[in-house]
């Protein structure tokens, strides 16, 4: 998943700019075009990460200021009753890996 970008910002998906290495893993590998954005990252995160509506996972907003009083659809973190695709992969062997940017203020 790449923040910032929108969906004809790739060469695969029509775009006039080249991403080589991007169109390569569409062609040999999976396309998103049933995926749904949740608009803000963190909800959309969690969707993409987990495989559930992001309510379904806690995040249906951004991370709450309270996170101790607020449960559920809004609670700001992946709740206990879902895995992540990580989870799963440890399962069978693989070992996985995140790395983000910070912004800088």
């Amino acid at each position: 998943m790449a923040d910032d970008m929108g969906y004809s910002d790739l060469g695969c998906y029509g775009s006039e700019i080249s991403t080589p290495n991007i169109d390569k893993l569409a062609k040999e590998g999976i396309r998103f075009t049933q995926f749904y954005n949740s608009a803000r990252c963190c909800p959309t995160r969690a969707s993409l990460l987990t495989g559930l509506y992001s309510h379904q996972a806690g995040m249906g907003t951004m991370v709450t200021t309270e996170p101790d009083t607020v449960k559920g659809a809004y609670q700001g973190y992946i709740n206990d009753n879902c895995v992540t695709l990580a989870e799963v992969l440890k399962t069978v062997g693989y070992k996985t890996y995140m790395s983000e940017k910070m912004a800088c203020r």
